[in-house]
This record gives structure tokens, sequence and C-alpha cells, in this order.
């Protein structure tokens, strides 16, 4: 028996899609599906915090959250867990909840000003950072600015996604771990 025998394959007439290249595209639409319809917004949805603050400025949050700190590879649970605490400090803070509630409305008074609809309407990116930095000296912005930076730039789970491997001075520093293998430089 001769197992090097080639398998003749029909000519290619068009477009064909292997089986694997099927099931691969077919489960990037299944995730990519779920997590548009599983995500509702910065803060948890069955949260009392965002609960308070609406659906829509929930959205909101998790929009401009996106838009200050844009990292198209990473899941927007990512954001969830950094706002976690901001969320449950809300609850029982009726002064972080009304910087949240005012703040949203007054992203949304100035997406109106400038491009006739609410924040989360606005279309593009280049247009949202445009409303971003009109409010970017604002308590409520650098509030969300400073929690998503701590919290996303310090978590763990999420470094390898940015090309980090982690501290090195317990290991004798990165001249014996990673720095020949800097490739964004």
């Amino acid at each position: 028996m001769n197992n090097d025998k080639k398998v003749k394959r029909p000519k290619n007439s068009g477009h064909r899609m292997s089986r694997r290249g099927f099931l691969a595209g077919s489960g990037a639409t299944l995730v990519g599906g779920a997590a548009i319809f599983s995500c509702t917004g910065l803060f948890a949805a069955n949260s009392k915090a965002a609960q308070k603050i609406g659906e829509e400025s929930n959205k909101t949050l998790l929009r401009m959250a996106r838009d200050v700190f844009p990292h198209d590879d990473l899941e927007d649970k990512y954001y969830q867990q950094v706002m976690a605490p901001l969320a449950k400090r809300a609850e029982t803070d009726p002064e972080l909840m009304e910087l949240l509630t005012v703040g949203v409305e007054a992203l949304n008074q100035e997406s109106r000003a400038r491009y006739g609809t609410a924040y989360l309407r606005v279309e593009t990116e280049e247009e949202r950072v445009v409303v971003l930095k009109a409010i970017e000296s604002s308590a409520f912005f650098q509030r969300i600015k400073g929690d998503l930076m701590m919290g996303i730039y310090n978590n763990p789970e999420i470094w390898a996604k940015f090309g980090y491997g982690g501290s090195s001075w317990e290991l004798g520093g990165y001249i014996n771990r990673g720095y020949d293998e800097i490739d964004w430089i």
C-alpha cells in the first residue's frame, strides 16, 4: 500500500471555503454576537449602580471607557472588571452617583451641541474624541480616566495582550529576560 498517493481535488471553480475556515468563521461570529448581546454597559447590568444610572448612561460609560483607552483587542469584560469597584462605591455614595449622572449628561450635552446626537450614537471615534477633549478637565472625566488607567494597566490577566511579561526585578531584571526580544522599538 502506497501512503504517498495524492488525493485529486477538483479544480478551483471560484471561491471555496474549507470546513476548517467555515468553522473558524462561524465560531468567531458566534462569539462576537454573544459579546454584543451579553454586554450591557460599563457596570454589571445587575448592579445597583447600573440600575440607578440607567441602561443608556451605562452603555454611554462603556463607550466612553473604550474611547479613552481604545484597545480593540480587549474584551468589554476587562473594562467592566476595572469599574466594578467604582460601581460598588456609587451604590452607597450619593456624591459619586451624582458625579457619574451629571457627567454622562454633560458628555451628552457636549455631543448634542457638536453633532446633534447623544454621545453613544456618534458614529466615529474621531468625533467622540473631540467631545471627550471638550470635557477632559472635568472631575467626571478625570475620575473615569484614573480608575480605568490604574485598573487596566495593573491587571496581570491582560498584560500578555499588551506584550508585557510582568515584573522582572525579582528574576534579575530585563537584561536576562526579554531585553533582546523587544520588537516594538
